[in-house]
């Protein structure tokens, strides 16, 4: 993937940096799009969640961006959030109707801990 457009942001307005994750013209014209947003910074891509690894502790960014385009096979997040339990990852696929938003966060071993986590989540209905 080529290097994102780097836009300059506004200074009266929030700016979250987002690195994006993909090898498809999809993640290409959405790196394209966000690069010429003031609320949004792309501080970094990877065409690959390797790359992306290595990549990501040079950039720190506020979200990650996962884009897959149409035939991609499923990708394992499961390493991205074991290394970085805080940051969100925004799952997009070009042929989904829907985005995911995926978080990870640590809970204590201990029963009261489990406990709490498990009442923290909101009830499904």
């Amino acid at each position: 993937m080529d290097e994102p457009v780097r836009n300059k942001p506004i200074c009266d307005e929030p700016v979250h940096t987002v690195f994006i994750v993909g090898d498809s013209l999809f993640a290409e014209a959405i790196a394209q799009l966000l690069g010429h947003t003031r609320a949004v910074q792309v501080v970094g891509a990877a065409a690959t969640l390797d790359d992306a690894l290595a990549l990501l502790p040079l950039q720190m960014p506020d979200l990650v961006l996962v884009l897959t385009g149409s035939g991609e096979a499923h990708l394992d997040l499961c390493p991205l959030l074991a290394a970085y339990p805080d940051l969100p990852i925004l799952r997009a696929d070009l042929n989904a109707v829907d985005l995911r938003i995926i978080s990870s966060r640590r809970v204590g071993t201990r029963t009261a801990d489990l406990m709490a986590a498990i009442q923290s989540l909101p009830t499904r209905r």
